[in-house]
């Protein structure tokens, strides 16, 4: 193990303080977008490491505060907006060809609200049309280049949609 390694597993974090997380949250939404909650599971186990070296912080009153102080003042900076957050996720995740069901999932592996994943989910997007964008990009069923040598490459195009989230009465009409 080299010397910076083992440096680097020692290292103690930062003692928390209003500054502290103001500057660690702007540092993070810079780089990455987040919704509400997102955001606040990300500063929850900074907090955590932080409270885990020093254990005279209070955890639950930093969380708190993080939630009630830190997030609305990102809100009202705009960088942090749900709704435009799971807008862009969702034509994200379309525009890859992905089905309801796989853009459900993923918006709420992101801590997206439900009634925001509902909204979108339900704005005439159906599957018929994530099928083909999905053959598409894929090059599947009739937008493969060449014919199916054997009925071995169609059953791996049909597990590809069904991993896709695709249900078999949607997947098989990519082949028709």
């Amino acid at each position: 193990m080299s010397v910076t390694a083992s440096a680097s597993k020692n290292k103690v974090a930062k003692k928390l303080s209003e500054r502290y997380l103001r500057n660690a949250g702007e540092y993070y939404l810079n780089r990455f977008p987040a919704s509400s909650a997102h955001f606040l599971s990300v500063m929850t186990r900074k907090i955590d490491r932080s409270c885990r070296d020093h254990p005279d912080q209070n955890r639950d009153q930093w969380i708190v505060h993080v939630r009630d102080v830190i997030i609305p003042h990102f809100q009202n900076l705009g960088f942090i907006n749900d709704p435009l957050y799971a807008e862009a996720v969702f034509n994200s995740l379309k525009n890859r060809g992905y089905s309801k069901a796989k853009i459900r999932s993923r918006m709420m592996q992101k801590s997206i609200p439900a009634e925001l994943i509902d909204t979108h989910i339900q704005s005439g997007f159906t599957d018929k049309e994530a099928v083909i964008t999905f053959a598409k990009k894929k090059k599947i069923g009739i937008y493969r280049p060449t014919a199916y040598a054997d009925y071995k490459e169609k059953q791996k195009d049909l597990g590809k949609l069904a991993r896709a989230g695709f249900s078999y009465e949607v997947a098989i009409s990519v082949f028709e």
